[in-house]
């Protein structure tokens, strides 16, 4: 498998055409001050995920397959301490054939939180590094820098270049769907890359990364959903996907 590493999947997913159904199940909740939250990942947590297709046109449409996380290890990778061993798998429930899987890590200090290779969604071309995703140090709505000038390829598009930024865009609540309707609360993490392209921008690719905190303590921590919104650069196009939990086990007791 390449270096795509837990994305490889939503590139996959949202160029298939075997799917069904539609709907949307997010809502919008309080506000970040700009305390960091608690975030409390444990080795031994399952978390299971739905997987939708984003139509370039703003359809939503429900595929065969779903995602299972698993909390492997707490530990150094990388040169980070305290940072989780996660272990992806997706398969179709259909045919129960896996068609991805791989390990990926994050971690959470000073208030960041960090994914490694986590911009290889935007581009598989971007070196791995620890990436941050998310910076509670500031307030929702502020915009943080993540990267700039970063050499890409995307599409048919070659010799381009990005510049990353993120913002904690709201404190929301989306409801797991086919599975007890449960509520989970997160925080919206968009990332949007300007792409830049013989001197200017061809557009903007958006991420959403939704990172759910101890707040009640059994609510799932870490990440609990990834939304690839759909591309539309002015000489590039592609769907998007949403990956969003549907089950979770906390740890094994």
């Amino acid at each position: 498998m390449n270096k795509i590493k837990l994305f490889s999947f939503l590139v996959l997913t949202a160029a298939m055409v075997w799917i069904w159904g539609c709907g949307d199940n997010s809502t919008t909740g309080g506000n970040n001050t700009g305390t960091p939250p608690t975030i409390n990942m444990k080795v031994g947590a399952i978390y299971i995920f739905n997987i939708d297709s984003l139509g370039i046109s703003g359809s939503v449409a429900k595929t065969s397959l779903k995602t299972i996380n698993t909390y492997l290890s707490q530990g150094t990778f990388f040169g980070q301490p305290n940072s989780f061993q996660v272990y992806t798998e997706t398969k179709d429930t259909i045919s129960n054939i896996t068609l991805a899987a791989d390990t990926f890590y994050v971690r959470y200090d000073g208030g960041k939180f960090y994914q490694y290779g986590m911009l290889q969604l935007i581009s598989p071309t971007i070196p791995a590094s620890w990436d941050l995703v998310a910076d509670f140090n500031v307030s929702q709505g502020t915009v943080f820098s993540i990267a700039d000038n970063v050499p890409i390829n995307i599409g048919s598009i070659t010799g381009a270049t990005a510049n990353i930024t993120g913002k904690i865009a709201v404190d929301t609540t989306f409801n797991t769907y086919g599975w007890g309707n449960v509520g989970v609360n997160c925080y919206r993490s968009e990332i949007v890359a300007d792409i830049i392209f013989s001197g200017f921008s061809i557009g903007k690719v958006y991420v959403d990364y939704y990172i759910g905190d101890a707040d009640p303590s059994g609510n799932p921590s870490g990440m609990v959903r990834v939304k690839l919104r759909p591309v539309n650069l002015t000489v590039y196009s592609q769907s998007g996907v949403d990956q969003y939990i549907q089950r979770f086990q906390n740890h094994i007791d």
